[in-house]
């Protein structure tokens, strides 16, 4: 089928993400042939059927016949899936977060760098054109403000609010910021509904002078996934549910009687293309295209690592600021 070059595909764990990846890979004309597995043996017969697609009796059995291969199980088991994969062979995308604890994550990463395999994490907010138009604008930012709100589901309650959805956002912020430590961190949140912090904020200084303050919540009565970005005569504002961006610069050479009459003047509108795409296709596009050697992940192991890391930070200083100590 076109450049595939027999390419198979394996996505464990047929959940409402894994449906997703399966529709992906079974659309795609670079690859030939797209394998599932879960442990409910009925919801893969299912999803099987709907895409055309096989269905294997166990992880083992998948890893066996694939090349590539979307892990989209709890964190719980990411680890132990990603090194039978790393074993077998086999390129991974695990879904965020990269797994149940830095320490696992750690062994995963080292593991994918032995077998010289790619670990690519699926932080897809990198993949939003929301996301990716502000981040060719921005480039040396002195605040950024992010809030992630969801409204109340079961969902992911099993963990933080910091590893279910700011855990988008650190690795975002992470990744424009490249190469610059951070310095300080602060953070303060609660639990609402559940026996984990269910709101948090989380406020991050680097050394280049940047501090990022980051709000997530699962309680709120309407979503909202926004960025802004605040730099030397630059404003850029990413909408990332709405996939749209507004951006404005300091226009230059108004002259003082325009600005009497219009203050407005001195700021000008700043256009971006933003490129619509499903984040999730371009996501595994690129996995697929990384498997190929065509380039690196977009989103490596490490980098993965790195918003674990900085997530498990956050928690931590959650847990010491605690009245109980």
């Amino acid at each position: 089928m076109g450049e595939s070059r027999g390419l198979k595909a394996g996505v464990i764990g047929t959940g409402s993400l894994g449906n997703h990846h399966a529709r992906i890979y079974a659309s795609s004309d670079k690859v030939d042939e797209v394998f599932l597995q879960d442990s409910d043996s009925a919801k893969a017969e299912e999803m099987a059927e709907r895409w055309g697609t096989q269905v294997c009796g166990s992880p083992s059995e998948l890893l066996a016949k694939c090349d590539v291969v979307s892990i989209c199980t709890p964190a719980t088991v990411h680890h132990s899936l990603a090194l039978e994969a790393f074993a077998e062979g086999v390129h991974v995308l695990v879904e965020k977060p990269l797994a149940a604890s830095s320490a696992e994550g750690r062994e995963m990463v080292e593991a994918a760098a032995k077998a010289g395999l790619v670990l690519q994490v699926g932080h897809i907010e990198r993949f939003n054109g929301a996301f990716e138009a502000a981040a060719g604008l921005v480039r040396n930012p002195m605040f950024i403000e992010c809030h992630r709100l969801g409204t109340f589901t079961p969902r992911g309650t099993d963990v933080s609010v910091v590893v279910d959805l700011m855990i988008h956002d650190i690795d975002l912020v992470l990744s424009l910021l490249e190469g610059d430590r951070l310095v300080e961190l602060r953070a303060s949140g609660a639990n609402v509904l559940t026996g984990s912090p269910d709101i948090v904020n989380a406020r991050l200084e680097f050394e280049g002078g940047c501090v990022a303050n980051l709000t997530a919540s699962r309680v709120s009565r309407e979503p909202l996934r926004k960025m802004r970005f605040f730099e030397e005569n630059l404003y850029v504002s990413a909408d990332l549910r709405a996939r749209s961006i507004e951006a404005f610069g300091k226009a230059a050479d108004v002259p003082a009687e325009q600005l009497a009459s219009d203050p407005m003047a001195f700021i000008k509108p700043i256009g971006a293309a933003v490129d619509d795409g499903e984040p999730l296709m371009k996501e595994i596009y690129s996995f697929i295209e990384a498997a190929r050697g065509i380039h690196e992940p977009v989103v490596s192991g490490v980098q993965g690592l790195y918003a674990l890391e900085t997530a498990e930070m956050i928690l931590e200083r959650l847990r010491k600021d605690r009245p109980e100590g």
